[in-house]
């Protein structure tokens, strides 16, 4: 059986559309992708995880209700890949116990799964009796967090067997507030409760960072194997209602970058890979020139890579349509150096190719995908290529 490449593509939109997965076959010479299928359109699959070895896809199905019920919901899901054909089999889901779970990696020892558990942004108000007679009443809200999933032996997800639920000031915090989205509708509440957006892992394994953009916080955790067991390590405030979004590690040094889905801002923060200690290096923008607000709200940032070289850090911007170029100085601090057009609407997954030759840019709301070259000193070159696609949120490679 000769080597194969495909391009797994997870679709997720703010409006009742068809989503799914989608794979396609990869040219790597080209950069083309060539259309296999798009299967499960009724998943909302915002992340995907390849594991080649088992040719194993986890996806999250980042929904809010439970099937056949109001609230509840949330499923995480593996599928097998077939290694001529390309083609996905579902192996089996779980449900993730709490509503819209939004990011999915594996643990390199491949006997877990961790899981971002963002949550609704709604409430229920509950009534309750006092013992004198009396009545009062109780606001509640979903928990968020990182939950813990063992891996079967077939690569099928076998059941939670940790979560840790992040703090929530419940709605309390002088801060808090409700800010919707003037163009989607889409609700984020500020400092009122937790929504923990990424989970990622350092190059080593061993530390894991979590971006909570609900009480703009940057978690760090460690992993007991042995028991199946969280430990929270630490945790860095961000600047309020910036909403940091997803974390990137540079692939030699202990630092790591978090952009902000309510500002065009880049942390760069260093960290201790035994202890997970973390403090803020610098923020700095991602844009040359204040866009200020844009249909009502400022711009923000959707994914983030770092190069494998760990020389060039890329990250996509929402409002703008477009992808910024960092280039990492020696102790892994950024500077600008381009802005390049996304050559869609709203970028919101970005993925290198496994040759490092081609970025690949997924446009959500015009449904592409952009192909760029790649330049010796990692800025962006148009290649003139798109590919249709659904909604792309998540790309991910395979080689088998």
């Amino acid at each position: 059986m000769s080597e194969k490449m495909y391009a797994v593509v997870g679709n997720w939109g703010f409006a009742e559309a068809p989503k799914g997965i989608t794979t396609y076959r990869y040219d790597p010479e080209s950069g083309n992708m060539e259309l296999i299928e798009t299967i499960r359109s009724e998943m909302a699959a915002g992340q995907l995880w390849i594991d080649s070895e088992k040719r194993m896809v986890y996806a999250c199905d980042e929904r809010g209700e439970r099937r056949g019920e109001i609230g509840g919901g949330g499923y995480i899901a593996s599928f097998r890949m077939d290694a001529e054909t390309g083609k996905l089999t579902l192996v089996n889901e779980k449900e993730s116990l709490c509503p819209e779970p939004s990011y999915i990696c594996m643990d390199k020892s491949q006997q877990f799964l961790l899981v971002s558990l963002h949550a609704d942004p709604w409430h229920v108000t509950k009534i309750e009796k006092n013992p004198d007679g009396t009545y009062t009443n109780k606001v509640l809200f979903d928990d968020a967090g990182i939950a813990l999933f063992r891996i079967e032996e077939d690569g099928g997800i076998g059941g939670m067997c940790d979560i840790s639920v992040t703090q929530s000031t419940d709605g309390r915090d002088p801060d808090s507030e409700v800010n919707v989205d003037p163009v989607s509708g889409h609700i984020q509440v500020v400092r009122g409760l937790s929504r923990v957006h990424c989970v990622i892992p350092n190059p080593e394994g061993e530390i894991y960072v979590a971006c909570d953009k609900g009480m703009d916080r940057i978690y760090t955790y460690g992993l007991d194997r042995l028991r199946g067991k969280l430990e929270q390590l630490d945790c860095l405030e961000s600047d309020f209602k910036t909403f940091p979004r997803y974390a990137a590690f540079h692939p030699a040094l202990q630092v790591l970058y978090v952009n902000h889905e309510f500002a065009p801002t880049l942390e760069t923060v260093a960290y201790n890979k035994k202890t997970g200690k973390m403090h803020r290096l610098s923020q700095i923008s991602l844009l040359f020139e204040d866009a200020g607000l844009i249909d009502g709200k400022p711009v923000g940032a959707q994914d983030i890579m770092v190069s494998p070289d760990g020389r060039t850090l890329y990250c996509s911007l929402m409002s703008v349509n477009s992808i910024a170029v960092m280039e990492l100085d020696e102790s892994g601090l950024p500077t600008l150096v381009q802005v390049a057009s996304c050559g869609g609407i709203m970028p919101r997954a970005l993925q290198i190719s496994p040759d490092g030759r081609y970025l690949f840019s997924g446009n959500m709301i015009s449904g592409d995908i952009t192909v760029f070259r790649i330049g010796k000193d990692g800025r962006l070159e148009e290649t003139g290529k798109k590919i249709d696609a659904v909604a792309p949120s998540a790309i991910r490679f395979v080689r088998l």
